[in-house]
């Protein structure tokens, strides 16, 4: 029915989306295209054109960094994921790469980042689904996150939460742990330092521990 699934993605942890695309994957033996758009207008807000291609290379390695997730999610569930990162408005190059390529569906987030450096990914959804053309099949972020009902979610909450936190993670050493209605993650920065993110699994509300202080 799909032979080929377009996952736009804005670099946040969105473990909703990926996990949709995936399933429709499996499912159709179809291959994902993962794709992350440099907005224009962060690139124009800047005032000086060295500011633009600092901008630029930021956009460029968090692109890299949030397909290449997608793309290692991919490869553990056995599904081929091709990755693209395009400049220009986001609505704009979404729905003309979904026509260049051939994608036969978009699977996307209702909400994302906001502020003057990142677009709305809700507002870029909303735009997706008046003018594409195939089907766009959107999942309510807001409302996955208050259900974390496994493992791997729960990961993705821990990770999020700790970057909000200006810690970006290096490595889950064990397996997280669930407790009536409360995960467990056990998470070590880059810098070293090790924490503990409980996490409650139905409103996905989370506390981050600092272990050794």
């Amino acid at each position: 029915m799909y032979d080929r699934i377009l996952v736009p993605t804005d670099g946040t942890e969105q473990a909703a989306v990926t996990t949709h695309a995936l399933n429709v994957a499996e499912l159709c033996d179809a291959t994902v295209h993962a794709l992350y758009v440099v907005d224009q207008k962060a690139l124009n807000y800047q005032p000086s054109e060295a500011g633009r291609e600092e901008t630029r290379r930021t956009r460029l390695e968090e692109g890299e960094e949030a397909t290449d997730r997608i793309a290692e999610r991919g490869a553990d569930r056995g599904v081929e994921v091709a990755t693209a990162i395009e400049e220009g408005t986001p609505a704009e190059v979404v729905v003309d790469y979904a026509e260049e390529n051939d994608a036969e569906m978009i699977v996307m987030g209702t909400h994302g980042r906001s502020g003057v450096d990142r677009y709305v990914l809700g507002s870029v959804t909303e735009q997706v689904v008046r003018t594409s053309e195939v089907p766009v099949l959107t999942v309510n972020l807001a409302k996955q996150r208050r259900s974390v009902q496994d493992d791997e979610t729960a990961v993705e909450r821990a990770r999020e939460v700790l970057a909000d936190e200006g810690h970006e993670v290096a490595d889950i050493p064990e397996a997280p742990y669930r407790e009536s209605n409360t995960w467990l993650v056990r998470a070590v920065a880059e810098d070293g330092a090790t924490f503990n993110v409980h996490i409650d699994a139905s409103s996905g509300e989370a506390r981050v521990a600092r272990i050794g202080e």
